[in-house]
């Protein structure tokens, strides 16, 4: 059995661990932060601030900030060298979820704030 050479890398780096949910997606955290953060800011921020837009239909943000996600995944997947179905797959919907999560809580933050 081939000998595994012994990983001297710190388990964190910047605060953030070293492997995670971008790891098994193939992307590393900065493309994974990345393109969350791209992903909620073209949801807060297209068509004006959300906050100023709270009871509007907001079905241009999310078309927008969804379709942007698979475009970043694979731009970032094939500058890793692994652009490949499943990946792309993958990181879009674990992507998405979070996204879908975090922007829902911040809609409903906004909602409950005094006007």
């Amino acid at each position: 059995m081939p000998r595994r050479e012994k990983d001297d890398t710190p388990p964190f780096f910047g605060g953030l661990p070293r492997h995670g949910v971008w790891t098994t997606v193939h992307l590393s955290a900065g493309q994974f932060a990345a393109i969350l953060a791209l992903s909620l800011a073209l949801f807060v921020f297209l068509d004006g601030p959300l906050w100023q837009h709270l009871r509007d239909t907001h079905t241009r943000r999310i078309l927008v900030s969804y379709a942007a996600i698979p475009a970043a995944v694979a731009l970032a997947l094939a500058h890793n060298g692994r652009l490949r179905p499943m990946p792309l797959l993958g990181g879009t919907l674990v992507i998405g979820v979070i996204k879908l999560l975090l922007t829902a809580f911040l809609v409903m933050v906004l909602g409950l704030l005094p006007r």
